[in-house]
């Protein structure tokens, strides 16, 4: 009887383990730019968007075919990244060129 009660117990705590939100996203990065301008970019966890802050304004980006690093685009914004650099183009306040990740 013990042992039921066990598991029972076990299976309803395993009921309420907690599940990540088809959107969540990793901690957001900040991009430093060679010519002092900064924004923000915030990963989907799965891997197929990206929330970029810049200028004062937002913008949810698709990922997109890369031959090398990764690639994000829409309506003529676009970030590419690859390892801790990147550049993102067509964003309020841009070009953004020669960014790091801090």
């Amino acid at each position: 009887m013990r042992t039921a009660l066990a598991l029972i117990g076990m299976l309803a705590l395993g009921g309420c383990a907690s599940v990540m939100p088809e959107d969540a996203t990793d901690a957001p990065m900040t991009y430093a730019c060679a010519d002092g301008k900064r924004f923000t970019a915030a990963y989907a966890l799965k891997g197929d968007e990206v929330r970029v802050i810049a200028g004062g304004m937002s913008y949810s980006l698709p990922h997109m075919r890369s031959a090398s690093g990764a690639r994000y685009a829409r309506a003529g914004v676009e970030l590419a990244t690859k390892g801790d650099a990147a550049l993102l183009d067509g964003a309020a306040g841009g070009p953004y060129r020669d960014c790091q990740t801090g």
